[in-house]
């Protein structure tokens, strides 16, 4: 199903009950003891406030921040971690783009109001298109340094972080959500798709970049051909 389908499948059970909070977590993490009350806190100090975010670290270097908030450059398209690499620092509560999806919590009104994950996206981009959809509803999303995860980043992809599967999900959705919330929904003009596909190409001493590369550019081509959800997604797993 995909991430999107995958916790959409568990937000719909959860609705059934009482809960006011929701969250969102991957299974190649652990967290703080205090993750869940820090979380907890944020929601009651900020009613204007619909997606709460962790402060990520590395699993492997587990002083070193991952994720400490998330923006997209508008003039590359990409989307990026704020403080990643960073061994300290951030340390303040603050208003943000986007939630990484390894670790979200998000309101019950949220959910109704909005509406859930687009499966469309199926893997990667999903919780940014959810967090800018957020927003347009007039809801704010907020980076919550106290709530503290260690992440393994990308344990379920296959090849690892920035394979072939990882390449083809991050370069069609990010045109997706591009065409949905940024300059390209207005058409897209040869400079944009000029920048925008020569970022999948590779140096071609880097270990297996003709095949990510291939992924990359078959995103792309998925993308105008309206191929969405699942995708190519059998291509990439052997």
């Amino acid at each position: 199903m995909g991430f999107a389908e995958g916790n959409n499948v568990g937000l719909r059970e959860g609705l059934k009950s009482d809960a006011d909070l929701f969250l969102l977590l991957n299974n190649d993490t652990i967290v703080a003891p205090n993750f869940l009350e820090e979380f907890n806190k944020a929601a009651k100090e900020h009613p204007e406030v619909g997606a709460f975010g962790a402060k990520i670290y590395f699993y492997d270097e587990p002083a070193t921040i991952w994720y400490a908030g998330g923006s997209v450059d508008p003039r590359t398209g990409r989307c990026y971690h704020i403080g990643c690499g960073a061994p300290t620092g951030h340390n303040e509560k603050t208003k943000t783009d986007y939630i990484c999806g390894c670790a979200l919590a998000v309101r019950r009104e949220v959910l109704e109001k909005v509406g859930l994950l687009d499966p469309d996206f199926f893997l990667i981009w999903e919780e940014i298109d959810w967090c800018y959809r957020m927003r347009k509803m007039g809801y704010q999303c907020l980076f919550v340094p106290t709530a503290k995860v260690w992440h393994k980043v990308s344990a379920s992809f296959e090849e690892g972080n920035r394979g072939p599967m990882w390449q083809y999900f991050y370069f069609r959705n990010r045109l997706l959500f591009h065409k949905r919330h940024g300059s390209i929904k207005k058409g897209l003009s040869p400079r944009e798709l000029t920048d925008l596909i020569k970022t999948s190409f590779l140096p071609r001493t880097a270990k297996g970049a003709r095949n990510r590369s291939r992924a990359a550019l078959r995103g792309v081509w998925d993308f105008f051909m309206g191929k969405f959800g699942k995708g190519s997604l059998a291509k990439f797993i052997h």
